[in-house]
């Protein structure tokens, strides 16, 4: 299968996403979203969950429980 990657992602994205990169703990933007919506791919822009399925695992990177989804 070939991956279609979006040329507009940041290298730091381009390696979480295809290359088994992580950010640090603690260090994502989205540790502290709490607006109401849906979370997407940053590649392809595919739904993957609402924020209604988000918890707070206090592993230091955005959860979501996959019993609401």
């Amino acid at each position: 299968m070939t991956k279609k990657i979006n040329q507009d992602l940041t290298a730091e994205q381009k390696l979480v996403l295809f290359e088994d990169g992580t950010e640090a703990s603690g260090t994502s933007e989205l540790n502290h979203e709490k607006r109401e919506g849906s979370y997407h791919c940053t590649n392809c822009g595919e739904k993957l969950f609402d924020s209604n399925a988000r918890y707070e695992s206090g592993s230091g990177w955005p959860s979501k429980n996959l019993d609401k989804v």
